[in-house]
């Protein structure tokens, strides 16, 4: 009955995740996989069909230098110059590898887990670091608005009703 209850809620679970979200997070699974098997080939069972990794055999200083990895070379612009990757960028790979786990229906350590956390801590803090040096925009997004823009929008909002 437990084991039939965990089932449920692992199908339920994963039924909140969009096809895009899903498509997405199979793009930076393949990369993460590219990654270990480059980086860490002892890590990555090759007897399965598609590759797969053993993660219950992953430790959290992998764990770090995969996410490490993802930003440290940056991304280019288009002049060439490398700038540094958003927090959102380092998040899609955390959650791509955490739905990994989720879809082999395996637990995340959570000693691997306080490495994901301290890791993305870490890279939040340069972020803002990058911000406030101007490497990165202040704000994040297609179109900001502003606090005065905002306020009007919802002004105007309560004014029509």
């Amino acid at each position: 009955m437990v084991d039939t209850l965990q089932d449920y809620a692992a199908e339920l679970s994963s039924c909140r995740i969009t096809q895009g979200t899903r498509a997405k997070y199979s793009n930076y699974q393949v990369k993460i996989i590219g990654w270990f098997v480059t980086n860490h080939p002892e890590f990555v069972d090759r007897t399965s069909a598609p590759a797969k990794l053993r993660l219950e055999a992953i430790t959290p200083a992998v764990v770090g230098e995969l996410l490490a990895s993802c930003v440290i070379n940056g991304k280019r612009d288009k002049e060439g110059n490398t700038k540094p990757y958003s927090a959102y960028h380092l998040s899609a790979y955390r959650s791509a590898f955490k739905s990994m786990y989720k879809d082999a229906k395996v637990d995340v350590p959570r000693s691997v887990e306080m490495q994901i956390q301290n890791c993305m801590k870490g890279y939040q803090n340069k972020v803002a670091g990058y911000k406030s040096d101007g490497l990165l925009k202040s704000t994040e997004g297609v179109h900001p608005l502003t606090n005065d823009a905002y306020r009007y929008d919802l002004y105007s909002y309560f004014i029509a009703a």
